[in-house]
């Protein structure tokens, strides 16, 4: 930070500095809670003040992280290190002296930091670009810098007390009259954009309250002591009298006390990440006076080919077309001084070079339309298949102006997009000055220009490979719907002394689950559960076509559940499909009787939970359709008030937490022995809730979950 001398607006007095730890108090929580961290961060805090929330931001880190804080008053740092060695944590934070453009970092700690992190510091200094482009600098490629600053226009007061916001305004107008920005807030995007990083993130921290909240008093009088700090700047600029400042103070402690007193402030924060193209040094010297180069800019070499090799890492690194559009701009922008970017694409359809992207002053424009080959100087440069650098643009026949009536363009340059010596496109650089365009400038372009075509061609490919996906989707979505109505609705059989409860969900759009609940009449009702070999489209037609196939039969006829299996296993041999067969549980329960009857062909881990535990119904058999003439076994059980019987598929008992590690029985014997009191549906739903919390993440759910519990009541 520049050393804030006598310009500096709050100073360093021991009551400022209680002011400032007042306000760390205040906003510190809400800060960090807004940038999320790895225990694992390197992190640099630029402006760091009294330390407290660098200190903060060093606990959140943990012990395999690290905090550097760079401060440039002697005394604020001194108070830091006091306050850091009294709480017990002088060696928690790597406390520096020095200003945020020249970091004192060393060699190697350039480029090395996570993150970079700024807080009310851009509003005290005179140039806060060179203190943001430090910023991106000190970062690695990928690496975070996140600016909170203020915009103290923003302040409001209800009931407005009088005069206390024109006194706010004379404050913070003695910012304006040292050159520096109190809006700065409302420009950190910029900022980060002309730093030469790639913005991520806007938004605001709120700090409004009211009359009866716990910190109300504290968030005024902070106000309060602000502007009473800045009393000689005030009257040194002459911005307002010593007597209007002592009114309005008073005034505003009485509002403070007043019981329907509210304030609304906000403080601007924005994030952004630096690229992987190293654009820092080039962005420097497109910034120097002269307006060129310095002797470290991409011109030739090394640092010619490490610009191109970044660039083309950053611009294959995104398969959305208009981001690409985004990122060939950026790229270029901090080395070539343009005011208008246009990229055409060739449409071998239309056969025209048709306006895909254009940008006017930083700033994306629509523009449509297209124009054949050899039309002005983009058609001709695509004609020819070589660039075009044209230093007077109105002593060439051959340019054509398009529609920006309010840009007088002097020069441009035109370089063709070729892939495997097929016409791509044109990329288009316009410039308000004559001769803007150097011939090292079209090298680097053309040299940068394979890499472009082929980043547009991968995009178009995957916007149609989207499109097809979606189209895709659509089509699965609607025989998502179709499999999900095979499965049995809410209006399920009811039967006297049984609770039903099902879960089901599949591992992709579609799935070889399925379970269902057949009405055999005279007080009867059967239940299967199945699961077909494999996943996805495949799986889901061989489960429509056994759910088709069970309820035919049972129209048919009602048999016993070990006949029911040896039948469906002989009607799925016969489509003779290889590789294909079917895991299924078949039970049949009686109400008069109170039995259900249950045979197995495949379905693992039948439980049955009771008072007693929790212990495996002991079925086995071969899966439907791998081998003709099968008998299967049947057990019958007495059903008893309070017991469950569970029906799981597979994937539900092999799913796997980050580790590697199964669900497994033993877990679900633990659990059901937590919930058998429950209800049939909430056991059922417990269940599967508990294998998605065990997986940590559903995307590592491999196989579908399926879920059946019948309890006797």
């Amino acid at each position: 930070m520049e050393s804030p001398g006598p310009e500096y607006i709050h100073g360093t007095h021991p009551e400022e500095q209680k002011r400032l730890s007042r306000l760390n108090a205040l906003l510190n929580a809400s800060s960090l809670q807004a940038m999320p961290l790895r225990a694992d961060d390197k992190i640099l805090d630029v402006g760091s003040g009294l330390g407290q929330f660098s200190r903060l931001l060093a606990r959140k880190t943990g012990s395999r992280g690290s905090v550097i804080a760079v401060e440039g008053d002697p005394r604020q740092l001194a108070e830091a290190h006091r306050q850091a060695v009294e709480d017990g944590e002088e060696t928690l934070v790597d406390f520096r002296l020095g200003d945020a453009v020249n970091l004192p970092l060393e060699d190697h700690e350039w480029g090395s930091f996570d993150l970079a992190h700024a807080r009310f510091i851009l509003e005290h200094v005179t140039d806060p670009l060179a203190v943001v482009r430090s910023m991106v600098r000190a970062v690695r490629p990928g690496g975070r810098i996140i600016l909170e600053d203020d915009d103290h226009e923003i302040l409001r007061l209800t009931p407005e007390p009088p005069g206390v916001l024109d006194l706010w305004r004379a404050y913070y107008r003695t910012y304006e009259k040292q050159g520096k920005d109190p809006f700065i807030g409302r420009n950190l995007v910029t900022l980060l954009c002309e730093a030469g990083a790639e913005p991520r993130g806007n938004s605001c921290l709120n700090f409004g309250s009211a009359a009866g909240s716990p910190n109300f008093v504290a968030m005024i009088d902070n106000f309060i002591a602000i502007i009473d700090g800045a009393r000689k700047e005030i009257l040194s600029f002459d911005l307002a009298g010593e007597r209007q400042i002592d009114e309005g103070l008073a005034t505003f402690r009485a509002w403070r006390d007043r019981p329907d007193a509210a304030m609304w402030y906000t403080t601007s924060w924005a994030e952004g990440v630096r690229p992987s193209v190293d654009l820092t040094v080039a962005a420097a010297a497109a910034a120097s006076p002269s307006g060129t180069r310095g002797p470290e800019a991409p011109t030739g070499g090394a640092s010619m080919l490490e610009f191109l090799m970044n660039a083309s890492a950053d611009l294959s690194s995104s398969l959305k077309l208009n981001k690409v559009f985004h990122k060939i701009a950026r790229s270029l922008r901090p080395v070539i001084d343009y005011h208008l970017f246009c990229v055409q694409l060739w449409n071998e359809e239309t056969q025209l070079l048709e306006h895909s992207f254009s940008m006017k002053y930083g700033e994306e424009i629509p523009q449509k339309g297209g124009f054949p080959l050899g039309y002005g100087l983009c058609g001709s440069c695509a004609v020819s298949r070589r660039p075009i650098r044209v230093a007077n643009v109105k002593e060439d026949p051959r340019y054509v102006r398009f529609r920006h009536p309010e840009v007088e363009i002097r020069s441009e340059l035109a370089v063709p997009l070729l892939f495997k010596d097929q016409l791509i496109g044109v990329l288009d650089l316009e410039s308000t000055e004559f001769d803007s365009f150097t011939e090292e400038q079209e090298q680097m372009v053309s040299a940068l220009a394979s890499h472009i075509a082929a980043a547009l061609v991968n995009a178009r490919l995957f916007e149609r490979v989207q499109h097809d996906e979606q189209r895709m989707e659509r089509d699965l979505a609607m025989a998502r719907e179709t499999q999900r109505g095979l499965l049995p609705t809410a209006d399920r059989p009811r039967l006297t002394g049984l609770d039903i409860g099902a879960a089901y969900a599949p591992a992709r759009e579609l799935g070889g689950d399925f379970y269902d609940f057949l009405d055999y009449g005279s007080g009867r009702m059967a239940v299967a559960v199945g699961d077909v070999a494999g996943k996805s489209t495949p799986a889901a037609l061989l489960a429509a076509m056994a759910i088709g196939l069970l309820r035919a039969h049972v129209v048919e006829r009602v048999g016993e559940p070990a006949a029911m299996l040896a039948d469906l296993n002989e009607h799925l041999r016969a489509f003779g499909q290889p590789n294909r067969f079917v895991a299924m549980a078949f039970a049949v329960y009686d109400e008069e009787s109170r039995t259900l009857k249950i045979a197995n062909a495949g379905l693992p881990r039948i439980l049955l939970a009771s008072a007693n535990g929790t212990d495996e119904i002991p079925l086995v058999g071969l899966p439907l359709g791998m081998f003709h003439d099968i008998q299967y076994e049947e057990k019958t059980l007495k059903a008893r008030k309070g017991d469950a019987v569970i029906f799981c598929s597979d994937g539900l008992l092999e799913c796997e937490n980050p580790d590697g590690e199964a669900f497994g029985v033993e877990r679900l014997r633990g659990l059901l022995g937590e919930l058998r009191s429950r209800t049939a549906q909430e056991i059922a739903d417990e269940l599967n809730r508990a294998t998605v919390r065990f997986a940590g993440d559903c995307s590592r759910q491999h196989d579908d979950h399926t879920v059946v519990v019948l309890k006797f009541v």
